[in-house]
């Protein structure tokens, strides 16, 4: 298969693959590239210089910001054949390999072009190790500093792996002052796969807190020293029992109280089974009886204040508090 074959088949990869694939997402990523090269511009004393189409092989370790700003460090290398003619009257001929190794900072700006696809477009700057083989007439390395423009486009086919296809023109300028120095001009078509690595978005926020629990009383009454249910005490049980059920309430306090006829010895117990009552009523409405917590105050905690020895109907209750659930 030949380079522009490779290219095509990579074109037309990036057609079919980016628009079902996620934007080309900020952070982190690695990538490698390799293509062709072509040599343009080269002025040396060795003249009627014929440049094969070399080959190119790459990586880059990039950022991307949320703005689409790419900074990036590319390392590179190109190779070239040559046949050449030395000497004003042709008096030799032979072959040649001219190559670079650089070392490149990038800068580009990415540029969304709907989903799964951007255009990334900027140029670089950084140092290239030119080596020059046309022995016997020259055979020489030297560092000299290098700029590129970069264009590239990118189809993501996943959500964390894109393919691209790119183009470069790469220059390293009067290598080999010393000899026969010359500039390098190259211009080079890419094709490659890059590495996203996404960056976890952080955890969301904890749900509010539930708000303040609100709590709903029911007041049962009771016959003058009774502690068994009335029919209408049983109506009001039944009542409190449903709305347990219909407003996911997580407890039930059950309290006895009596009036302040007889000695405290006597209302308090008399309290507590008002509120044993109670529960078993609650429990065979369909009330766990373990969400059930019963208690009895006697006559310390009056409905209607009253005098001892009182018969007072509102201070024989017994009440039912629903709590853990805004009502």
């Amino acid at each position: 298969m030949t380079f522009n074959t490779m290219l095509l088949a990579a074109a037309a990869s990036l057609a079919l693959t980016g628009a079902a694939a996620a934007d080309t997402p900020a952070g982190f990523y690695l990538d490698l590239g390799a293509g062709g090269n072509w040599l343009k511009g080269v002025d040396t004393e060795v003249r009627d210089l014929d440049f094969d189409t070399g080959y190119y092989a790459g990586g880059t370790a990039g950022y991307k910001l949320d703005n689409g700003l790419k900074f990036e460090f590319e390392v590179a290398y190109r190779s070239n054949d040559f046949d050449f003619v030395f000497g004003q009257t042709a008096l030799f001929r032979g072959t040649g390999t001219v190559t670079s190794f650089s070392l490149m900072g990038n800068m580009l700006y990415d540029i969304d072009l709907g989903p799964g696809y951007s255009l990334s477009l900027g140029g670089g700057v950084g140092t290239a190790r030119i080596g020059f083989d046309a022995a016997p007439f020259l055979d020489d390395r030297d560092w000299v500093f290098a700029f590129q423009g970069l264009a590239e486009l990118e189809a993501m086919v996943s959500d964390d792996v894109g393919i691209f296809a790119g183009y470069n023109y790469f220059e390293a300028n009067n290598a080999f002052d010393d000899s026969d120095g010359f500039d390098y001009k190259a211009h080079t078509a890419l094709v490659g796969v890059r590495f996203h690595f996404i960056e976890a978005e952080a955890p969301p926020p904890p749900p509010p807190p539930p708000p303040p629990v609100a709590a709903k009383t029911f007041i049962v009454f009771f016959n003058f020293d009774k502690s068994d249910l009335t029919p209408e005490a049983q109506a009001v049980v039944a009542e409190a029992a449903a709305a347990f059920k219909s407003t996911g309430s997580v407890s039930i306090a059950v309290v006895g109280h009596t009036d302040t006829v007889g000695s405290a010895a006597y209302n308090l117990p008399l309290s507590e089974r008002r509120a044993a009552s109670v529960k078993a009523g609650l429990v065979a409405n369909g009330v766990p009886g373990d969400v059930i917590s019963t208690s009895g105050k006697g006559f310390s905690e009056p409905l209607v204040p009253t005098g001892p020895g009182v018969k007072e109907p509102q201070n024989r209750r017994a009440t039912i508090d629903l709590t853990g659930s805004a009502m």
